[in-house]
């Protein structure tokens, strides 16, 4: 008798409230199912949001939904949902079936401007957008402490080097008590034009990771100078840097490929054209780690993206014991990849194993992207540089 009365996530079918006597449990298991067939979005979602409530045939029908229901709305609920709340089981069916709902990014959280005036509203399900006074204005907040994501903008043209980059780092150190629960981070150039280079100095973001054990999602933008110390972080899943002057210093590369981030799936770097100190390229040289995969054993996408000498990279990856063989996406996007770096990955059997190919905004002819289109992967090829690529003329996007 007890499995026939409603639990607190059940729902009541009978009418307005308070539900009259005669309405009828639609509880449990068969309650969820049978509200998943409506017609109506909103009434999915809510039964979604109710399954994992029941074990292993929830889950179960959380996954299932990824396959059976049409609605994007639906399929974004339900990888939060798998990636919050589901477990091992529940990342991989997500990574099997589309790894961009599987990845841990900044815009899992919903970006909203703080505005002052209203405070904090929504700490764990948005991303708070600040400038330097705002940020000293939300970290006194009462509220603060339950504030997961922040994207703190440095805007203007900066000729005081790394200063305005410190002044966050510093004052975000500083409160790490406060900011205890910050699961995602930015920091950086406010600009987020592709084909624009930064200006912006960054620095030492070692404090940053220290402090910060519950720390999933880091995220940079700028122009030179990213640099770290050696350390373990247990809980980093996406770290995205966006250096984009004319080139990413060696040092920086080399750094983190000696973090040691267990936990790491998602890694985008844009590279530039690398240069050592002495400002001879060094090519694919301090990639290797990454390359060979003998760094961040969960890595599952690799953006090795907007690079000066995108050929090289792709040589390497179809030569070395590869990281390829592990990964689901490899992004090549926005470089001086040619016909020859694809023909080099086209040679490459386990190039079929990777979900998804980014090879976008290069230098390939129309008739090796014909080549693309029979991998068995998915092939994302289009917008390529055509007018570059007739004059012979290639430099990665970030030259523009």
């Amino acid at each position: 008798m007890a499995d026939n009365q409603p639990r607190d996530f059940d729902v009541v079918l009978g009418g307005e409230a308070p539900p009259p006597v005669a309405g009828v449990v639609l509880g449990g298991f068969e309650g969820v199912k049978n509200r998943l067939g409506s017609s109506n979005v909103d009434v999915r979602v809510a039964a979604l949001s109710d399954a994992l409530n029941y074990g292993e045939a929830g889950l179960d029908l959380l996954i299932g939904a990824l396959y059976n229901d049409s609605s994007q709305q639906l399929k974004h609920l339900v990888g939060r949902l798998l990636k919050q709340k589901g477990g091992t089981k529940a990342r991989q069916a997500l990574l099997n079936y589309d790894p961009w709902l599987f990845f841990t990014k900044l815009e899992d959280w919903k970006i909203e401007n703080f505005n002052p005036q209203i405070g904090i509203i929504n700490p764990t399900g948005t991303a708070y957008t600040v400038n330097f006074e705002h940020l000293k204005l939300l970290l006194q907040n009462s509220h603060v402490e339950k504030v997961e994501a922040l994207v703190c903008q440095i805007h203007g043209f900066y000729n005081n080097y790394d200063v305005e980059f410190y002044k966050f780092v510093n004052l975000i150190y500083d409160n790490r008590d406060k900011l205890h629960n910050l699961k995602a981070l930015f920091i950086g150039d406010a600009l987020a034009h592709p084909f624009m280079s930064s200006f912006l100095e960054l620095g030492d973001i070692t404090p940053i990771l220290k402090a910060f054990p519950k720390l999933e999602v880091l995220q940079f933008r700028g122009g030179w100078g990213l640099s770290t110390r050696q350390l373990r972080h247990e809980n980093l899943k996406t770290l995205v840097v966006e250096t984009g002057l004319m080139f990413v210093d060696s040092d920086t590369v080399e750094q983190i490929c000696k973090l040691d981030l267990p936990a790491l799936e998602y890694l985008e770097l844009w590279l530039g054209g690398c240069h050592h100190k002495s400002n001879e390229d060094i090519s694919t040289k301090y990639l290797l780690p990454i390359l060979a995969g003998k760094v961040f054993p969960n890595l599952s996408y690799l953006g090795l993206r907007s690079s000066d000498y995108s050929d090289n990279i792709a040589q390497c990856l179809a030569e070395l014991p590869t990281v390829i063989t592990r990964l689901a996406v490899l992004d090549l996007s926005m470089g001086t990849l040619t016909d020859n770096g694809v023909e080099a990955l086209l040679n490459f059997a386990p190039i079929n194993q990777l979900h998804t190919l980014d090879v976008s905004m290069n230098n390939l002819s129309i008739s090796m992207i014909e080549k693309l289109s029979q991998l068995n992967c998915k092939v994302i090829a289009e917008p390529q540089q055509d007018e570059e690529a007739e004059s012979g003329s290639r430099y990665c996007a970030l030259y523009e």
